[in-house]
């Protein structure tokens, strides 16, 4: 579908704040009708990978247990991480599965390019499988403890994405396992 919305005008950007992880930038706008206004984004990196590891021998994706700030609790959640400078989404990916939970994977498929929020932030998330899996532990990268590898059958994934109640509960998690099984002709 095709907008006929002209785009504001950038007059200027300017770092607002920064933290450890994050830098907030004001954008001034200027709207096509004249009106001008500041709106506030997260400035984006290299983007992001999140990997959804699927083991066809044991017929289960490989989930991640890790604590999660935001919940104050250990979540359900896949591999993922920054992509570094250089590196192609697909070798980030090989990198974070190595490194968090210590596998390797013989195909790394893309299976969507996504962004978070895009009022606020550019970041690109890329969502890439992993199947064909072995062993492969790389260095632990910046993780401040062990991440627990969590295989899911398929006789249990349903209940994960529809239950309320349900370990899983990031909705990039949630579409990763939907993409998946489409691209593994697998039923929803």
């Amino acid at each position: 579908m095709k907008y006929s919305h002209v785009l504001p005008k950038i007059l200027g950007v300017k770092e607002v704040t920064r933290s450890r992880l994050f830098r907030i930038e004001g954008v001034d706008l200027e709207f096509s009708n004249g009106v001008k206004t500041t709106y506030e984004r997260l400035a984006g990196g290299n983007g992001a990978v999140m990997v959804v590891p699927y083991d066809s021998e044991k017929k289960a994706f490989v989930f991640t247990r890790e604590y999660c700030v935001g919940t104050e609790k250990y979540e359900l959640g896949f591999v993922k991480g920054k992509i570094d400078a250089g590196e192609t989404p697909l070798e980030a990916a090989e990198r974070e599965l190595g490194e968090e939970i210590g596998l390797g994977a013989e195909q790394f498929t893309l299976l969507r390019t996504l962004n978070f929020a895009p009022g606020f932030m550019g970041l690109k998330l890329h969502l890439v499988m992993a199947v064909n899996l072995s062993e492969h532990r790389l260095d632990s990268g910046d993780e401040p403890e062990a991440i627990e590898r969590e295989y899911v059958p398929l006789d249990r994934i349903m209940s994960l994405l529809y239950d309320d109640d349900s370990d899983l509960c990031e909705a990039r998690c949630i579409t990763g396992v939907v993409l998946a099984l489409k691209k593994l002709n697998l039923p929803l």
